[in-house]
C-alpha cells in the first residue's frame, strides 16, 4: 500500500498521479506516442519494458502485459534470467540497451545503439531510448510509491489510450 492515498478508484500509478491531473495527462499522452507508429515494434517495447521491471524487481510492473504481445512462459522465463540468445536479432540489440539502461546507463556504448540504429533506423533508436527511461522511470515510481501488484493482460500496450496501471 503506498504511504500516498489514491484519487478515486484508479489502478494504483493513475491513482497517484491524479494528484497532479495535468501531468498524468501528459504523462500518459507522451508515453501512449512511444506505442504509436512503427518506429520500434510492439513486442520489442514490451520485452525492454518487462526486462527493466525485472532488472528493478519491480513485480508491479512485471505482473502487467500486453495480450498483444504473444509472450510465452519460456520467453518470460528467459527475459527473467536475462538469457536472450532465443530472441531475435533486433530485439537482441534493445535488450542489450535495456539491461544496462537502470543502473548502467553509461556502460550503453555506441556500438550498442549503432545496433539498434540498424534494426529500427535513428528515428528507432532514439524512440527506443525514450521508451526505456519512461520504462525505468515507471518501475521506479511503482517502487518508491510502493504500490500494490495488480495482474493485468491489456489488450493495447500498457497505459497505451487506456489506464495507468
Amino acid at each position: 500500500m503506498s504511504w500516498i492515498a489514491s484519487a478515486g478508484d484508479s489502478p494504483p500509478l493513475e491513482g497517484l498521479f491524479a494528484h497532479r491531473p495535468e501531468l498524468l495527462t501528459r504523462y500518459k499522452a507522451f508515453y501512449s506516442a512511444l506505442w504509436d507508429g512503427d518506429l520500434v515494434p510492439r513486442r520489442v517495447l514490451e520485452l525492454c519494458r518487462l526486462r527493466v521491471a525485472v532488472i528493478h524487481d519491480c513485480a508491479a510492473e512485471w505482473a502487467v502485459r500486453d495480450a498483444g504481445v504473444a509472450l510465452d512462459s519460456p520467453e518470460a522465463a528467459a527475459l527473467k534470467r536475462g538469457d536472450f540468445a532465443a530472441f531475435a536479432a533486433s530485439e537482441q540489440a534493445a535488450l542489450a540497451i535495456a539491461e544496462r539502461f537502470p543502473f548502467q546507463h553509461h556502460g550503453v556504448s555506441d556500438a550498442d545503439v549503432a545496433a539498434a540504429a540498424e534494426a529500427f533506423g535513428d528515428a528507432g533508436a532514439v524512440a527506443l531510448m525514450v521508451a526505456l527511461a519512461f520504462f525505468d522511470a515507471t518501475c521506479r515510481w511503482k517502487l518508491a510509491f510502493d504500490l500494490e501488484e495488480r495482474l493485468a493482460d491489456l489488450d493495447s500496450p500498457p497505459l497505451h489510450q487506456g489506464a495507468l496501471v
